[in-house]
């Protein structure tokens, strides 16, 4: 097996700390304390200093960090890099309690757009968020939380009662067939067994204290090398922690004297990025020109200084499949290990323009970082992100780029440990030009 690089490390780490979005936002933040970087809170006025780097930290699963350069200034702009924190997923619903022959299982609900076939017979956990009682009604309390062991299951039905499972598939019905396992009835369960009763119990929360929750379904699985020589990486929520580590640990590497440089974590990339978490909302520019207004700057001086600057929607892209080829553009399809994916699309459901691809792909070159090109098929309506959303709020040239994938939105996708690297690379010269 190879070696695995630096790049890669970081990318494990955040890999297994990030079971939800926010112990992805969770790790961030970790990281960026460990380094230096300063946290502050959004409905205060921010003193900053050249020189000086920082965070904020809106709501649980986002993040913004930034640092400012020593002799910046913000005529010259800024450079932007999004990613989302979230990922496809089972979510628990509200009374999730329910009881057939002797079996304890709970209720879901789907959040984005998961293969859900893949969450079948997988070791799966819950994470998220638990909210008690505060000292006051709109005070609550958070409390960040995993299970970590594989407490659920989810097992298909044999084949001697499907015999044209391999033939025809199982049609899944999400309110019939997405309940997992949690037990059987006996001393540690009974038909007054609460699902509230166990978080309290497992995290030495009072149950009459619990009044929500935010848990997801994940798969416990570690992420791990495959291929002959180890080239592969094999892991779930690929989808977006692959990006959210490279900006983040490619911002802490960097170092630019003259300008603003910003990495944007968000939330609900999976089902449309339109929330107060969302890319599609107005708190990036609130935070840009939090920035500018520190500088004695007005948010319409902000708006246009910020229109000489380059923005990245990182996420991931599709690599070519060769068991499935005719999926894929017949010149433009991108292999796993042979560089980080740039994506266009006529429509802009990627966002671009030949100078900001210009402009990446020359500054790879110079720095001898490899690169792909994807375009979606013509016949497929094919995906987008959030490139072209935030450019919408923030008048900037922006590409999409992002590592390739194989069975993106399974349980377990599969990348190249090559592409990683190039692209945590690339995220460091970004940010250092």
């Amino acid at each position: 097996m190879q070696q695995l690089s630096k790049e890669v490390t970081n990318l494990f780490s955040y890999l297994s700390a990030g079971v939800s979005a926010y112990h992805v936002a969770a790790h961030s933040r970790q990281l960026l304390l460990e380094v230096g970087f300063e946290e502050l809170a959004l409905k205060e006025t921010w003193k900053l200093e050249k020189g000086g780097r920082y965070f904020c930290m809106p709501f649980g699963t986002t993040l913004y960090a930034f640092t400012i350069g020593s002799a910046c200034e913000l005529a010259n702009g800024i450079h932007i890099g999004g990613a989302h924190t979230d990922f496809p997923a089972i979510k628990i619903k509200p009374r999730p309690e329910i009881f057939t022959q002797g079996y304890m299982q709970l209720n879901t609900e789907v959040y984005g757009g998961p293969i859900l076939n893949t969450f079948f017979d997988r070791p799966l956990s819950l994470a998220g968020k638990v909210v008690t009682r505060g000292e006051r009604y709109d005070r609550p309390v958070s409390h960040l939380v995993d299970f970590k062991e594989p407490v659920l299951y989810l097992p298909n039905l044999a084949v001697h009662m499907n015999r044209e499972v391999n033939e025809k598939g199982v049609p899944i019905d999400n309110q019939k067939h997405l309940l997992p396992l949690l037990g059987t009835i006996g001393e540690e369960l009974n038909k007054e067994t609460t699902f509230t009763e166990l978080l309290a119990e497992r995290f030495d929360l009072k149950k009459e204290d619990i009044l929500d929750y935010d848990l997801c379904v994940y798969n416990t699985e570690q992420p791990y090398q495959a291929g002959i020589t180890g080239e592969f990486i094999c892991a779930p929520r690929l989808d977006d922690i692959t990006s959210v580590c490279a900006l983040v640990h490619g911002l802490i590497g960097s170092d630019n004297a003259d300008r603003v440089n910003l990495v944007c974590l968000f939330d609900n990339e999976e089902i449309g990025s339109l929330s107060k978490q969302g890319a599609d909302s107005q708190l990036p520019a609130v935070i840009i020109q939090k920035i500018w207004q520190a500088f004695g700057k007005s948010a319409v001086d902000c708006m246009a200084d910020i229109t000489d600057g380059m923005m990245l929607s990182v996420d991931v892209a599709h690599a070519y499949h060769p068991n499935y080829p005719g999926s894929q553009d017949i010149t433009n399809y991108p292999v796993l290990n042979q560089g980080f994916v740039l994506k266009t699309a006529s429509n802009q459901s990627y966002s671009w323009d030949p100078e900001i691809l210009g402009a990446v792909m020359a500054l790879c070159e110079e720095k001898e970082i490899p690169y792909q090109r994807f375009v979606k098929h013509s016949n497929t309506r094919g995906g987008g992100t959030i490139g072209s959303i935030i450019s919408s709020h923030l008048p900037m040239k922006t590409a999409d780029l992002g590592v390739g994938l194989l069975a993106m939105h399974s349980s377990c996708e599969m990348m190249g440990a090559k592409d990683q690297a190039a692209l945590e690379r690339f995220a460091r010269a970004f940010f250092a030009i």
